[in-house]
Protein backbone atom coordinates (compact mmCIF):
# COMPACT_ATOMS: atom_id res chain seq x y z
CA UNK A 1 0.00 0.00 0.00
CA UNK A 2 2.69 2.40 0.92
CA UNK A 3 4.52 1.38 -2.57
CA UNK A 4 0.88 2.54 -4.27
CA UNK A 5 1.01 5.80 -3.04
CA UNK A 6 4.73 6.59 -3.62
CA UNK A 7 3.87 5.79 -7.15
CA UNK A 8 1.67 8.44 -7.19
CA UNK A 9 -1.46 6.37 -5.73
CA UNK A 10 -3.74 7.89 -3.18
CA UNK A 11 -4.71 5.97 -0.19
CA UNK A 12 -5.60 8.57 2.08
CA UNK A 13 -8.35 7.25 4.05
CA UNK A 14 -10.54 8.38 7.67
CA UNK A 15 -8.74 7.63 10.38
CA UNK A 16 -11.37 4.98 11.61
CA UNK A 17 -10.48 3.08 8.89
CA UNK A 18 -7.09 3.52 9.05
CA UNK A 19 -6.25 2.65 12.30
CA UNK A 20 -9.34 -0.24 11.73
CA UNK A 21 -7.15 -1.84 8.70
CA UNK A 22 -3.73 -1.18 10.42
CA UNK A 23 -4.63 -3.13 13.88
CA UNK A 24 -6.31 -5.76 12.12
CA UNK A 25 -3.48 -6.83 10.15
CA UNK A 26 -1.51 -7.41 14.02
CA UNK A 27 -5.20 -8.27 15.54
CA UNK A 28 -6.31 -11.55 13.29
CA UNK A 29 -2.88 -13.30 12.07
CA UNK A 30 -1.69 -13.05 16.30
CA UNK A 31 -5.31 -14.34 17.62
CA UNK A 32 -5.15 -16.98 14.79
CA UNK A 33 -1.88 -18.24 15.75
CA UNK A 34 -3.00 -17.88 19.61
CA UNK A 35 -5.88 -20.20 18.62
CA UNK A 36 -3.82 -22.67 16.47
CA UNK A 37 -1.33 -23.12 19.48
CA UNK A 38 -4.00 -23.99 21.78
CA UNK A 39 -3.73 -20.54 24.17
CA UNK A 40 -5.92 -20.17 26.78
CA UNK A 41 -8.27 -17.24 26.77
CA UNK A 42 -7.13 -16.12 30.32
CA UNK A 43 -3.46 -16.22 29.57
CA UNK A 44 -3.89 -13.56 26.81
CA UNK A 45 -6.70 -11.43 27.86
CA UNK A 46 -5.12 -11.04 31.37
CA UNK A 47 -7.24 -7.71 32.44
CA UNK A 48 -6.62 -8.97 35.89
CA UNK A 49 -8.05 -6.14 38.68
CA UNK A 50 -5.49 -3.68 40.37
CA UNK A 51 -5.10 -1.89 43.22
CA UNK A 52 -6.06 2.13 42.98
CA UNK A 53 -3.23 2.30 44.52
CA UNK A 54 -1.27 0.55 41.88
CA UNK A 55 -2.77 3.03 38.99
CA UNK A 56 -2.15 6.19 40.66
CA UNK A 57 1.73 4.97 40.51
CA UNK A 58 1.41 3.26 37.43
CA UNK A 59 0.60 7.10 36.14
CA UNK A 60 3.34 8.46 38.05
CA UNK A 61 5.72 5.73 36.64
CA UNK A 62 5.00 7.12 32.88
CA UNK A 63 5.46 10.89 33.67
CA UNK A 64 8.97 9.89 35.33
CA UNK A 65 9.91 7.90 32.13
CA UNK A 66 8.49 10.40 29.29
CA UNK A 67 11.94 12.51 29.26
CA UNK A 68 13.83 9.01 28.15
CA UNK A 69 10.86 8.74 25.96
CA UNK A 70 11.24 11.88 24.62
CA UNK A 71 15.50 11.67 24.50
CA UNK A 72 15.26 8.27 22.28
CA UNK A 73 12.36 10.15 19.93
CA UNK A 74 14.74 13.25 19.91
CA UNK A 75 17.95 11.29 18.89
CA UNK A 76 16.15 8.80 16.02
CA UNK A 77 14.57 12.84 14.85
CA UNK A 78 18.18 12.80 13.75
CA UNK A 79 17.73 10.52 11.31
CA UNK A 80 14.02 10.15 10.43
CA UNK A 81 10.84 12.34 10.80
CA UNK A 82 8.51 12.20 13.89
CA UNK A 83 5.91 9.41 12.60
CA UNK A 84 3.50 9.64 14.97
CA UNK A 85 2.90 13.74 15.11
CA UNK A 86 3.47 13.30 11.07
CA UNK A 87 -0.40 10.99 11.32
CA UNK A 88 -2.19 13.14 13.95
CA UNK A 89 -1.16 16.38 12.05
CA UNK A 90 -2.70 14.71 8.72
CA UNK A 91 -5.86 13.76 10.49
CA UNK A 92 -6.31 16.87 12.96
CA UNK A 93 -6.90 19.58 10.49
CA UNK A 94 -10.47 19.73 11.06
CA UNK A 95 -11.15 21.13 14.68
CA UNK A 96 -14.18 19.05 14.54
CA UNK A 97 -12.78 15.39 14.76
CA UNK A 98 -10.42 16.00 17.23
CA UNK A 99 -11.94 13.82 19.53
CA UNK A 100 -12.64 11.19 17.40
CA UNK A 101 -9.09 11.06 16.73
CA UNK A 102 -7.89 11.37 20.06
CA UNK A 103 -10.49 8.23 20.73
CA UNK A 104 -9.45 6.08 18.14
CA UNK A 105 -5.29 6.59 18.48
CA UNK A 106 -5.13 6.60 21.75
CA UNK A 107 -8.20 3.79 22.80
CA UNK A 108 -7.77 1.11 19.79
CA UNK A 109 -4.66 1.08 18.93
CA UNK A 110 -3.24 0.75 22.56
CA UNK A 111 -6.13 -1.83 23.36
CA UNK A 112 -5.19 -4.03 20.46
CA UNK A 113 -1.43 -3.65 20.37
CA UNK A 114 -1.56 -4.49 24.38
CA UNK A 115 -3.58 -7.36 23.34
CA UNK A 116 -1.01 -8.79 20.43
CA UNK A 117 2.21 -7.46 22.13
CA UNK A 118 1.97 -8.32 26.03
CA UNK A 119 -1.43 -10.82 25.96
CA UNK A 120 -1.03 -12.61 23.07
CA UNK A 121 3.12 -12.62 22.22
CA UNK A 122 4.42 -12.28 25.43
CA UNK A 123 2.21 -15.17 27.61
CA UNK A 124 3.73 -17.29 24.60
CA UNK A 125 7.09 -16.48 24.86
CA UNK A 126 7.60 -16.16 29.16
CA UNK A 127 6.14 -20.23 29.28
CA UNK A 128 9.77 -20.84 28.19
CA UNK A 129 11.07 -18.72 32.23
CA UNK A 130 12.96 -16.67 30.33
CA UNK A 131 11.18 -13.72 31.86
CA UNK A 132 13.64 -10.54 30.78
CA UNK A 133 14.22 -12.65 27.26
CA UNK A 134 10.79 -12.76 26.88
CA UNK A 135 10.30 -8.81 27.70
CA UNK A 136 13.06 -7.97 25.46
CA UNK A 137 11.58 -9.52 22.66
CA UNK A 138 8.44 -8.57 23.13
CA UNK A 139 9.25 -5.22 22.95
CA UNK A 140 11.55 -5.31 20.39
CA UNK A 141 9.02 -6.94 17.68
CA UNK A 142 6.39 -4.14 19.46
CA UNK A 143 8.79 -1.28 18.26
CA UNK A 144 9.47 -2.95 14.38
CA UNK A 145 6.09 -3.23 14.16
CA UNK A 146 5.92 0.11 13.30
CA UNK A 147 7.95 -0.32 10.26
CA UNK A 148 9.40 3.11 10.49
CA UNK A 149 13.21 4.05 12.90
CA UNK A 150 11.43 6.92 14.37
CA UNK A 151 8.55 4.69 16.58
CA UNK A 152 10.69 1.99 15.98
CA UNK A 153 13.18 4.06 18.64
CA UNK A 154 11.08 4.52 21.60
CA UNK A 155 8.84 1.68 20.76
CA UNK A 156 11.28 -0.81 22.37
CA UNK A 157 11.75 1.68 25.09
CA UNK A 158 7.66 1.55 25.95
CA UNK A 159 7.36 -1.80 24.95
CA UNK A 160 10.23 -3.05 28.03
CA UNK A 161 8.18 -0.54 30.53
CA UNK A 162 5.13 -1.86 29.21
CA UNK A 163 6.40 -5.64 29.30
CA UNK A 164 7.91 -4.88 32.77
CA UNK A 165 4.38 -4.08 34.39
CA UNK A 166 2.65 -6.66 32.49
CA UNK A 167 4.58 -9.28 34.69
CA UNK A 168 5.02 -7.25 37.92
CA UNK A 169 1.28 -6.94 38.13
CA UNK A 170 0.32 -9.94 36.17
CA UNK A 171 -1.94 -7.63 34.25
CA UNK A 172 -2.59 -5.38 31.22
CA UNK A 173 -4.08 -2.47 32.94
CA UNK A 174 -1.07 -0.59 33.90
CA UNK A 175 0.58 -1.17 29.65
CA UNK A 176 -2.92 -0.29 28.42
CA UNK A 177 -3.37 3.38 31.25
CA UNK A 178 0.37 3.66 29.92
CA UNK A 179 -0.03 3.30 26.51
CA UNK A 180 -3.29 5.54 26.32
CA UNK A 181 -1.40 8.07 28.27
CA UNK A 182 1.65 8.18 25.35
CA UNK A 183 -0.35 8.49 22.57
CA UNK A 184 -3.07 10.72 23.68
CA UNK A 185 -0.40 12.77 24.94
CA UNK A 186 0.70 12.70 21.12
CA UNK A 187 -2.88 13.69 20.11
CA UNK A 188 -3.18 16.63 22.27
CA UNK A 189 0.26 17.68 21.79
CA UNK A 190 0.27 18.05 17.77
CA UNK A 191 -3.14 19.52 18.42
CA UNK A 192 -1.96 22.48 20.61
CA UNK A 193 1.23 23.19 18.33
CA UNK A 194 -1.64 23.08 14.93
CA UNK A 195 -3.57 25.41 16.70
CA UNK A 196 -1.45 28.29 19.12
CA UNK A 197 2.11 27.60 17.12
CA UNK A 198 1.36 26.60 13.44
CA UNK A 199 5.04 27.93 12.59
CA UNK A 200 6.64 25.38 14.40
CA UNK A 201 6.11 22.57 11.61
CA UNK A 202 7.79 24.78 9.13
CA UNK A 203 10.47 26.09 11.62
CA UNK A 204 14.29 24.34 10.81
CA UNK A 205 16.22 23.66 13.88
CA UNK A 206 19.46 23.85 14.30
CA UNK A 207 22.31 21.23 15.01
CA UNK A 208 22.91 23.30 18.40
CA UNK A 209 19.76 23.98 18.53
CA UNK A 210 19.23 19.88 19.17
CA UNK A 211 21.92 19.17 20.94
CA UNK A 212 21.05 21.76 23.70
CA UNK A 213 17.63 20.00 23.55
CA UNK A 214 18.76 16.24 23.95
CA UNK A 215 21.51 17.20 26.29
CA UNK A 216 18.33 19.21 28.22
CA UNK A 217 16.18 15.73 27.95
CA UNK A 218 19.48 13.84 29.17
CA UNK A 219 19.72 15.18 32.22
CA UNK A 220 15.83 15.06 33.23
CA UNK A 221 15.97 11.26 32.01
CA UNK A 222 19.04 10.27 34.90
CA UNK A 223 16.94 12.03 37.55
CA UNK A 224 13.79 10.61 36.57
CA UNK A 225 14.05 7.55 35.65
CA UNK A 226 16.09 6.94 38.90
CA UNK A 227 12.56 8.04 39.96
CA UNK A 228 10.75 5.33 38.21
CA UNK A 229 12.92 2.86 39.21
CA UNK A 230 11.86 3.77 42.75
CA UNK A 231 8.27 3.71 41.14
CA UNK A 232 8.42 0.34 39.89
CA UNK A 233 9.51 -1.23 43.46
CA UNK A 234 6.61 0.79 44.82
CA UNK A 235 4.02 -1.04 42.85
CA UNK A 236 5.77 -4.24 42.98
CA UNK A 237 5.23 -3.91 46.64
CA UNK A 238 1.73 -2.55 46.09
CA UNK A 239 0.28 -5.76 44.09
CA UNK A 240 0.27 -9.63 46.00
CA UNK A 241 3.25 -11.27 44.62
CA UNK A 242 4.54 -8.80 42.91
CA UNK A 243 8.20 -8.10 44.57
CA UNK A 244 8.50 -11.64 43.50
CA UNK A 245 7.53 -11.41 40.11
CA UNK A 246 10.12 -8.26 39.64
CA UNK A 247 12.93 -10.79 41.14
CA UNK A 248 12.26 -13.20 38.89
CA UNK A 249 13.01 -11.17 35.67
CA UNK A 250 16.07 -10.44 36.56
CA UNK A 251 17.28 -13.38 38.70
CA UNK A 252 16.40 -16.43 36.63
CA UNK A 253 16.63 -19.97 38.71
CA UNK A 254 17.04 -23.40 37.71
CA UNK A 255 13.97 -25.08 35.93
CA UNK A 256 13.83 -28.77 38.41
CA UNK A 257 11.78 -31.68 37.38
CA UNK A 258 11.48 -35.30 38.52
CA UNK A 259 12.53 -37.63 36.24
CA UNK A 260 11.48 -41.48 35.73
CA UNK A 261 14.11 -43.06 38.47
CA UNK A 262 12.24 -40.37 40.87
CA UNK A 263 15.54 -37.99 41.12
CA UNK A 264 14.88 -34.33 40.71
CA UNK A 265 16.99 -33.24 37.62
CA UNK A 266 17.64 -29.42 35.75
CA UNK A 267 15.93 -29.43 33.05
CA UNK A 268 17.06 -26.69 29.96
CA UNK A 269 14.82 -24.07 29.72
CA UNK A 270 13.03 -23.77 26.29
CA UNK A 271 14.74 -21.24 23.76
CA UNK A 272 12.83 -17.90 22.77
CA UNK A 273 14.91 -17.37 19.16
CA UNK A 274 13.10 -19.23 16.34
CA UNK A 275 13.53 -19.43 12.71
CA UNK A 276 10.36 -17.66 12.38
CA UNK A 277 10.88 -14.73 14.46
CA UNK A 278 14.42 -14.31 12.59
CA UNK A 279 12.54 -13.98 9.15
CA UNK A 280 9.93 -11.78 11.14
CA UNK A 281 12.59 -9.50 11.99
CA UNK A 282 14.75 -9.86 8.56
CA UNK A 283 11.45 -9.01 6.71
CA UNK A 284 10.63 -5.71 8.76
CA UNK A 285 13.98 -4.84 8.90
CA UNK A 286 14.28 -4.51 4.98
CA UNK A 287 11.03 -2.69 5.00
CA UNK A 288 12.08 -0.71 7.10
CA UNK A 289 15.72 0.04 5.49
CA UNK A 290 13.92 0.28 1.96
CA UNK A 291 11.51 3.14 3.49
CA UNK A 292 14.59 5.09 4.15
CA UNK A 293 15.64 4.57 1.29
CA UNK A 294 13.05 5.44 -0.85
CA UNK A 295 11.23 8.12 1.18
CA UNK A 296 8.11 6.22 1.38
CA UNK A 297 6.03 7.58 3.85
Amino acid sequence: MSFIAWRGGSLTLPILQNILISESIILIPGLSVAAASGTEVGEIFRFKKIRLKTGFLVVLFMFCIEPLTSLVNGISMMFSDNMAMDMAEQYLKDDNVFITVALVISVIGPFIEELVFRGIIYAGLRKSGRFLAAILIQAFLFGLMHLNLNQMSYGILLGIAFGILDEVTGSLWPGLVGHFMINFGTVVNTYAIMKYMPEAFSQDFSKADMIYTLAFFAFLSLIFTGVAVLILLAIAKSEPGGRFRLHRIFHSTELKAVNSAGETVTVKRPGVITIPLVIGVVIAIVEIIATMIIGIK
